[in-house]
């Protein structure tokens, strides 16, 4: 309702406030319902008294509206405005128009009095009195209940429609073939079929049927369907939420990370790879990591499943079958705050484990007591951010058996070690994504009939399609890179590197093996020296103590830069690492805002390498796009510094937190870039399918003892004359001790140093990585050869 003006006089405001008084809301409310009635029942009945009753009640409301414009104080626009649909069903239109239009249907022109319903609507007052309040909580209530109260209360409403228009149809004289009015309103309701039946019928008998069938379609059938549906979906969200899971070999994902995309791309990869049968994967976390769910996409070769809870307790465990699981991977939780999500990440994970080793040894023991064989324990990769946390659980691990199927793994620790493999060896990026994933070739285990008194170097060929490169024993201890007469027990099973299974479980051991005369060509792996000069690293993030623990060993000066100052540093680092900072490394500040304060900063002519780390300042306030769009602004002007100082020398190692930035940072310069979700989703996938490898990756991402080395072919082979074609088998079968060789790395055509510009893009073309080439390919001018060394 209108507002009363500050300048109305004390008549207006008396006025307006007569009007707003609840006596006179109510008579109004009780006068409008009576002539609602009264409308309705004009139209059934053709009675005198009904007339002049309609024509009263339209005089009436008609004094009241004129009355309220007073209220108005002559701002004639604002009373329009509120009040232009009272008018309208107010004045008795019928009346005019059969003044206007006479011998027109005295019934269709009632019809006209029907407006008054909306009248009621102007009560709002009473939708917040305690009796509607009452009432409404009562009907919700009834609602929410169950869907058979929903159903009856539904039917009970249709049932009183239909009673009523059985009542309306029976006072005009409707006579229906279908068993009565009642029967006929019945199936109207439920179907509006009966409609093309009212031909010859009245005007006003049409007009009930047709409202009757559409309070049907929009009552009886809309709202049904509604209930039911709504009944379907809530209980789908239930089963989504907290619904068991009965799967068997599945593999299970506990926590959300942002690896887990990529954890399902390399299954399905490698499903495809190895021609292996869908897998189902299990995702539960406390909360989805968007308010739209989980955006987990299922592949073809990979059905995902999702729950939402909280898994750190034995009954949540085995709703989801973790005890049948093929592998449980606990990711822990992660938060907005990542301080947070940092300082509760290690006691989830812990928590997670004690729960489901207490499942674990139930089932155990309800199998011996019950006589069946219990599950196979699954494969249990643990994701701690410091592994410190996880020594203090070995002791109450023990008492559940002796079979260990459990991996600590450190994201930190593998992302670290791979960006300083890569100061080492320059082909490190290409050579691990190769191993890491289904495509290509990976390690792979195979068992073939071992003859008695067969030394290794009797099945240095005996792989068609494979390269040999270690064993392990019957009592699962594995060696990686043996020596040629070191002998294989009978019970040996090989670790070959191969495209796929099948082609590694391809074993001949009449092909001939190495050469032990001494005769011929000879192949070694020389080490060299370790690498030298200078490194500076840009930027900080939690990774930093490992890349610089992996780099203690290289004789080599290490520079951080970051935009912080040297005090603010040390606190850092002394957060993150237990170890205080090595000698020889040193910090600048350098906020990055200039190319001179970056050349105050960074001395880019004496420099040999240096590693663009992701920005670990933003990881709590901003997105893995956005850090990665601050570390390519940092490459563009580290790149245009490089090329001042004519540097073109200088090798580059970027990190970067998404696929896509990938061929942006290539297409600025040819670098190698690490994708840390990616990364460590391929090695969980690796993990989880073939958990033997794990400590084979760890000696191979960190320098020390079993490392992947690249050298010119003409420093590693002897006594071959210049220009004889060698193969890579040739290269298998050479005399050789303490190494393997495993590939080799082309040169691009027409360059030696694999710094030739593509003419069609920005990137300089890159040598190849060939990893287990055919055994008659012949060995590249140029190329490189890869190595599995041993150290000494």
């Amino acid at each position: 309702m209108g507002i009363l003006s500050a300048d109305k006089g004390a008549y207006s405001r008396k006025l307006d406030l007569f009007f707003r008084h609840p006596v006179v809301e109510g008579a109004l409310l009780f006068l409008i319902s009576a002539s609602v009635l009264a409308a309705i029942a004009s139209i059934l009945f053709d009675h005198l008294f009904l007339e002049w009753l309609n024509l009263f009640f339209s005089a009436l409301f008609s004094v009241e509206l004129t009355a309220r414009y007073f209220t108005y104080g002559g701002k004639e626009k604002d009373y329009v405005r509120d009040w232009w649909m009272d008018w309208a069903a107010t004045i008795p239109w019928d009346v005019f128009l059969s003044f206007l239009f006479p011998g027109g249907g005295a019934s269709m022109l009632r019809l006209l009095r029907l407006p008054r319903i909306f009248r009621l609507l102007r009560f709002r007052r009473l939708k917040k009195s305690e009796a509607a309040r009452w009432l409404s909580y009562r009907f919700r209530r009834l609602m929410e209940v169950s869907i058979w109260r929903q159903s009856l209360t539904l039917l009970l409403v249709s049932l009183v429609f239909v009673w009523v228009f059985t009542v309306l149809l029976d006072r005009v004289g409707m006579n229906s073939e279908h068993g009565g009015n009642f029967w006929f309103s019945l199936i109207t309701m439920i179907s509006s079929d009966s409609i093309f039946e009212m031909q010859g019928q009245d005007s006003l008998v049409k007009g009930l049927v047709l409202l009757l069938s559409f309070i049907g379609i929009v009552l009886f059938n809309g709202i049904l369907i509604a209930i039911i549906i709504g009944k379907l979906m809530e209980r789908l969200g239930e089963m989504k939420d907290a619904g068991e899971v009965r799967e068997r070999g599945h593999i299970l994902l506990l926590g959300w990370s942002e690896c887990i995309p990529h954890i399902l791309d390399e299954l399905e990869s490698f499903c495809v790879s190895e021609r292996k049968h869908p897998v189902k994967v299990v995702v539960m976390g406390e909360t989805p990591p968007s308010p739209s769910g989980w955006p987990l996409v299922p592949k073809p070769h990979v059905r995902v499943i999702t729950r939402t809870g909280s898994f750190q307790n034995e009954d949540a465990l085995e709703r989801i079958s973790a005890h049948r699981a093929s592998a449980v991977i606990v990711l822990g939780e992660s938060s907005s705050d990542r301080k947070l999500s940092e300082r509760l990440n290690d006691p989830i994970v812990t928590r997670t484990l004690l729960a489901l080793e207490t499942l674990l040894g139930d089932r155990r023991k309800r199998g011996w007591t019950q006589g069946w064989k219990s599950d196979r324990s699954p494969v249990i990769i643990l994701n701690y951010l410091d592994l410190g946390n996880s020594l203090h659980v070995t002791d109450f691990l023990r008492p559940f058996g002796s079979e260990n199927r459990r991996i600590f793994f450190n994201p930190l620790f593998f992302t670290g070690r791979l960006i300083s493999s890569m100061c080492l060896n320059p082909y490190a990026e290409d050579i691990f994504n190769e191993l890491m994933t289904a495509e290509g070739n990976e390690f792979h285990y195979v068992s073939p009939s071992i003859g008695r008194g067969m030394i290794w170097r009797d099945i240095a060929g005996a792989f068609p399609k494979s390269v040999p490169v270690g064993y392990r024993d019957g009592n699962g201890e594995l060696r990686m890179v043996p020596f040629p007469d070191e002998p294989l027990p009978e019970d040996a099973g090989i670790v070959v590197l191969s495209e796929n299974g099948w082609n590694a479980a391809l074993f001949d051991p009449s092909a001939p093996g190495g050469r032990q005369d001494g005769k011929g060509p000879s192949l070694f792996c020389p080490m060299g020296g370790l690498p030298s000069g200078t490194l500076v690293i840009v930027g900080v993030n939690p990774k930093l103590p490992f890349i610089i623990e992996g780099l203690g060993r290289l004789a080599m000066k290490i520079t951080i830069a970051d935009n912080q100052t040297e005090e603010e540093f040390a606190a850092w680092y002394a957060e993150y690492s237990r170890t205080p900072l090595p000698g020889g490394v040193f910090f600048q500040e350098c906020r990055f805002r200039s190319e001179e304060e970056v050349r105050r900063a960074i001395d880019i002519g004496g420099t040999d390498r240096i590693i663009l780390l992701a920005d670990g300042h933003l990881l709590n306030a901003a997105t893995a796009d956005r850090i990665d769009a601050e570390t390519v602004s940092k490459l563009l002007m580290l790149s245009r510094l490089i090329g001042q100082e004519k540097r073109e020398d200088i090798r580059l190692i970027v990190e970067t937190l998404t696929v896509d930035s990938e061929v942006v940072v290539r297409n600025i310069r040819n670098c190698s870039n690490v994708i840390g979700p990616l990364t460590i989703g391929r090695l969980l996938t690796t993990f989880a399918l073939q958990p033997e490898f794990e400590p084979v990756f760890r000696s191979l991402i960190q320098f020390g003892d079993i490392d992947i080395v690249c050298c010119p072919a003409e420093a590693a082979l002897s006594g071959n004359p210049e220009g004889a074609p060698l193969s890579f088998g040739d290269l298998l079968s050479m005399p050789r001790n303490g190494s393997i060789p495993i590939g080799w790395v082309v040169p691009p055509p027409g360059s030696e140093d694999g710094r030739k510009t593509d003419p069609g893009g920005l990137r300089r073309l890159a040598p190849t990585v060939m990893l287990n080439p055919p055994k008659d390919s012949l060995l590249p001018p140029g190329a490189e050869i890869i190595f599995l060394h041993r150290e000494a």
